[in-house]
């Protein structure tokens, strides 16, 4: 008996150093996606880093007992092993990739995408909206905020291994949130959907097959701040069939105020919901099934007035500034502000979310080789409610586009070897998307005055405000957009082990994409119109000026081919140097907006975008120091973009309309860094920093607003929107025992992190007034638990030190040329205690 203790305690010790039980190896095994399955499926076959092993050492038994020995490891092992497994894993990726770990994820409270993005230096999520995001990767993605509803992003985003076209599908808060790793660079000869960009997996954990959990968490903070989860896993047939049911709730009112009344803005409630069957019946086959849903409801996203612009460059003025529209319609000026957290509208803007699905991975492993197959169904709803003129006026009561998402996506993969010389993987994608768009703006009883009838600005000569009012009074603009994609993708990927040091990765993958689609808007008449006051004639031409009856049909379809070469040394046993090639691409798309016939015929802009695709080249180096305590990695990169998928604007109507449109060449070069180190056990720091220079090297668009420009306008060698040139992120987290209560220890801990921006622009042309300044925000968190985990209280601060920035600044919309600039801002001081359970 003495015997087996000795054995068993040995073992635990083991364990217990490495953080890595059974349970948590088949919770891996089950979410891997296609970032991670590539990093698994690269550094599994390769050349294997030898594992951290704990150091044995034999205590001095009490004399009662002298046979019995206590088996530890030795602090540096402990410490090596602070850093989580997956993380090491990446050391052998020959591709830039950072990961955040589960123990990150719930020291920093993150359970989305958005709140991840500050220890992602590399990554960037340009939001006005959920509809209106954009994610990229080194600049590259998408730029600018426009709705893609006829496009697919730069940035492939994953949840558990389920594509996700949609960018506000990646924006919802997600329950067992336990990893987000990001591979940077051209993606898809690994599996999932080609990127010109990079990847994004976030995983969550899966039913435990072997013990049962029941979890829950609370949280109270300011700004109304409410958090609560529950969950339990547990097993069916023990080692063969589990479940987890598990829910998150989020909310938190708003910190911008509104001068008219009405709330504030920028608050949000969040309702998440994950139910999960993983079936085991063979040690070859495995089952994992999972259905999700989650609700946003926000007062979101409005931006303040920030500036008004009432000449341009060449001193003339600008007709119709905000302050003239206002005085027309009858009310005082608004002043901007240089920190917007104050706006003026007669109404807020609001929108609701629905994101659902049901999936299925199978994975099949027998003999030399595994079978996969990811099956997914997918909807998402959008609904918003935005005051279209901005302010207190009821010029514009809504600007409106809804949208009813569907998507169907099917992967099958074979992976499988040839010896030791050869590690491969085929498998082919399918992807079948459809967006409906309804369209809806709404004018007010102010419009006539605001857009200057009966003033020397009025839009049609010797019609007063009062005749406009009655033609444009509850008059409404509506249109339907619907475009259709079936996506094909046949890939192939293998690993050649040259020598024991040198491995060849080889990708090849084919592309194919058909998009149809349609357009058309029309108008609804006012019922209150009365032709005694306005004829009939001059209402139709007014009418005109804001919402013809047009409509049209567009078709795109393209095949190309996507590919990478990797050549991997192996320095030492912690170390590689490699250097990669990677061709991406992504297809073309339709612009389904409010395009005029005439505007078409005369080929002005089109519906279609063409194809993108890239080139990029990457060297870098990765290494293992101080046994395996400290990892190093680095990068030096170079991608040359060709037709790059960004935002354009025009002038249509009076307003200004943002659609896609392609940048002949984009070059983006840089530098990247990510450490990570533990000096200690139960002490891991993080530092990535990355240098990003992206320009147009050809590109033409509509001259700046400020600029008295007519026709086209190069941007060539500037800056691309929304890309800072520098950034930075550090994180670092501490706990120790410091005794116990009710005989059982207890421990404490504290961390943070830091991110820091240099300045970017922010608007589609590259306007004086898009600069965004600098800024950094450091959030800090603390809290006591007990040792094994059952309980824990914890509080944060985000943004510590109060800083209240702008984020991003857009021009004002509403009516082309009035001079107005509206900016977003950064959260304020946040601060709340969270109480965890888990038995």
């Amino acid at each position: 008996m003495k015997k087996k203790y000795v054995l068993l305690t040995a073992i635990a010790a083991v364990v217990d150093v490495t953080g890595w039980d059974s349970a948590q190896a088949q919770n891996t095994a089950h979410t891997e996606g296609p970032a991670a399955t590539h990093a698994a499926h690269r550094h599994q076959t390769a050349k294997s880093v030898p594992a951290a092993r704990p150091t044995l050492k034999a205590v001095k038994a009490p004399v009662s007992d002298p046979e019995l020995i206590h088996v530890v490891a030795s602090p540096v092992q402990a410490a090596a092993h602070t850093i989580d497994q997956e993380t090491h894993a990446l050391q052998n990726v020959p591709q830039a990739a950072t990961r955040i770990g589960a123990q990150e994820l719930k020291a920093e409270h993150i359970t989305a995408l958005p709140q991840a993005a500050r220890l992602l230096p590399t990554v960037q999520l340009n939001i006005s909206n959920p509809r209106n995001t954009t994610i990229n990767i080194r600049g590259l993605g998408a730029a600018g905020t426009a709705a893609t509803d006829g496009i697919e992003g730069g940035v492939a985003v994953y949840v558990d291994g389920v594509y996700r076209s949609r960018p506000a599908t990646a924006l919802s808060d997600l329950v067992d949130l336990n990893g987000i790793t990001v591979l940077r660079g051209p993606a898809g000869t690994e599996g999932g959907m080609t990127a010109t960009a990079g990847a994004i997996e976030l995983t969550t954990a899966a039913p435990d097959l072997h013990t049962r959990h029941v979890y829950g968490e609370a949280g109270v903070g300011n700004y109304d701040y409410n958090r609560w989860s529950l969950g339990v896993t547990t097993p069916l047939i023990k080692d063969k069939l589990a479940v987890r049911l598990s829910a998150l709730g989020y909310g938190n009112s708003g910190w911008v105020k509104n001068l008219a009344g009405g709330g504030d803005i920028n608050g949000q409630t969040s309702r998440s919901f994950r139910a999960q069957v993983l079936y085991h019946p063979t040690d070859e086959l495995s089952v994992r099934l999972t259905g999700d849903y989650a609700h946003l409801r926000e007062n979101c996203c409005s931006g303040g007035l920030y500036k008004i612009v009432a000449t341009k460059t060449d001193g003339s003025a600008v007709a119709g500034t905000l302050p003239q529209r206002l005085g027309w319609a009858g009310y005082g000026a608004t002043a901007p502000s240089n920190a917007p957290y104050t706006i003026n509208r007669s109404s807020l803007s609001d929108a609701e979310q629905e994101d659902m699905g049901l999936s299925g991975h199978v994975d099949w492993h027998h003999a030399n080789f595994t079978l996969s197959s990811i099956t997914a169904f997918r909807w998402w709803d959008w609904a918003p409610h935005n005051d279209g003129d901005l302010g207190p006026a009821n010029a514009i009561l809504n600007s409106n586009a809804k949208v009813d998402q569907r998507q169907f996506t099917q992967e099958l993969r074979f992976s499988s070897s040839l010896g030791r010389l050869l590690d491969y993987r085929v498998g082919a994608f399918y992807m079948w998307q459809e967006n409906r768009v309804y369209g809806d703006t709404r004018y007010g009883p102010d419009a006539g005055a605001w857009y200057g009838y009966g003033t020397g600005s009025s839009p049609v000569s010797g019609i007063s405000a009062e005749q406009a009012s009655n033609v444009l009074n509850n008059y409404d603009v509506r249109s339907y957009g619907q475009p259709t994609t079936n996506y094909y993708g046949l890939y192939a990927n293998g690993t050649w082990h040259i020598t024991r040091k040198l491995d060849f990765v080889t990708g090849v993958r084919y592309n194919y994409s058909t998009k149809t689609g349609s357009f058309s808007q029309w108008q609804v008449t006012p019922e209150s119109y009365n032709s005694a006051v306005t004829s009939v004639a001059t209402a139709q031409k007014i009418w005109g000026l804001y919402g013809s009856n047009t409509g049209y049909g567009a078709h795109v379809d393209n095949g190309f081919v996507t590919g990478q070469f990797v050549a991997k040394y192996h320095v030492a046993d912690n170390a590689i140097v490699y250097g990669r090639y990677g061709r991406g691409g992504k297809s073309g798309g339709l612009n389904l907006v409010s395009f005029s016939a005439s505007q078409l015929s005369q080929g002005a802009v089109s519906p279609n975008v063409g194809k993108e695709t890239d080139d990029s080249f990457e060297v870098g180096a990765k290494a293992q120091f101080l046994q395996n305590r400290l990892l190093v990695s680095g990068a030096l990169y170079q991608t040359n973009d060709h037709n790059y998928q960004v935002t354009a604007v025009h002038e249509y109507q009076g307003a200004l309309v943002s659609y896609l449109s392609s940048a002949p060449k984009v070059r983006v070069r840089g530098a990247e860094m990510d450490i990570h180190y533990s000096p200690l056990a139960n002490l891991v720091t993080s530092l990535s920093a990355s240098y990003n220079d992206a320009q147009f090297l050809q590109y033409s668009t509509s001259a700046p607003p400020e600029l008295a420009w007519k026709g086209a306008y190069s941007l060539a060698h500037t800056q691309i929107p929304f890309v800072p040139r520098w950034a930075l992120s550090a994180a670092v987290q501490y706990s120790h025992g410091i005794g116990k209560v009710f005989s059982r220890p207890l421990d404490a801990y504290a961390g943070g992190s830091y991110n820091y921006n240099t300045r970017m622009n922010t608007s589609s042309n590259n306007s004086v007034y898009g600069w965004v300044p600098a800024y950094g925000t450091l959030n800090l968190n603390f809290g006591f638990r007990d040792h094994q985990g059952r309980w824990e209280l914890a509080g944060f601060i985000n943004n510590a030190t109060d800083e209240r920035r702008v984020s991003q600044i857009s021009q004002g919309s509403a009516a082309s040329g009035n001079g107005s600039w509206y900016a977003y801002v950064t959260q304020p001081r946040n601060f709340g205690f969270i109480a965890r359970v888990n038995y």
